[in-house]
């Protein structure tokens, strides 16, 4: 992933782990074939891999049975710092994003070790689900092909 301004970039996998672990949300770009579509989700990361979770049908789902390419970013943290001039403004943030492959999980083994990533990324109670609960839950597992961090930082703060 080639990025313009390479001094903001952050390549170390445990840092952009680390800084994806402390999103609340991802914004995932999607393809049906014809149109982008893009939509933000809550998420869980684990092993390399984001889940997300959704209905059973509708257009996030039939993006990821149609074409499983995925995008995405999510912003850890940001800050606009506005200015007297036009164009003067300028924004301070630590980001992540990157590319990978979606795919619809069907064992109910598998879909629920998608949602314990996911509830354990909120800090929520993970566990067992009821079964009428995974019968009607769809969990895409997106295996990440690659990401980055990128980060602007405040000046004089820790970056």
């Amino acid at each position: 992933m080639s990025m313009r301004k390479k001094e903001r970039a952050i390549e170390d996998k445990a840092q952009v782990e680390e800084l994806l672990l402390r999103c609340e949300v991802i914004q995932l770009g999607l393809w049906d074939g014809e149109q982008p579509y893009v939509v933000a989700v809550n998420f869980g990361y684990k092993d390399g891999a984001i889940y997300f979770h959704s209905a059973p049908d509708g257009r996030k789902v039939e993006c990821v049975q149609k074409n499983g390419m995925v995008s995405f970013v999510a912003i850890a943290e940001h800050a606009i710092v506005r200015a007297d001039k036009a164009c003067g403004f300028t924004t301070h943030f630590k980001s992540v994003s990157g590319f990978g492959r979606a795919a619809l999980l069907t064992d109910p083994a598998e879909k629920a070790k998608g949602l314990d990533a996911i509830m354990a990324h909120y800090d929520g109670p993970v566990g067992e689900y009821d079964e009428k609960v995974l019968g009607r839950t769809a969990v895409v597992r997106i295996a990440v092909e690659s990401m980055v961090g990128k980060i602007n930082p405040t000046p004089g703060k820790d970056s």
